[in-house]
């Protein structure tokens, strides 16, 4: 009986353990999401602005930014796809 209780208990730790590393895994992966969801969106902004023939010529200077702003958002993106 005694060895039965330990075995048992020890098998609750393995599973308690095991339990923990899961929700770690799912807090990174909601997290990642979230990062993912949020480059989209900025790539799509971007890539409507430059894009957009109904507003008048983009400045030079306003075009670089948003094409950087684009670039960053891709890195990141490629980043968090990675993990």
């Amino acid at each position: 009986m005694h060895t039965n209780l330990k075995s048992l208990q020890e098998d609750a730790r393995r599973l308690q353990a095991g339990l923990e590393a899961v929700a770690a895994e799912m807090s990174a992966y909601e997290n990642n999401l979230g990062g993912i969801q949020a480059c989209a969106l900025k790539i799509q902004k971007c890539a409507r602005v430059i894009g957009n023939n109904r507003i008048a010529a983009v400045a030079a200077k306003d075009k670089r930014k948003i094409m950087a702003e684009l670039e960053d958002a891709a890195i990141e993106l490629v980043e968090l796809l990675k993990r």
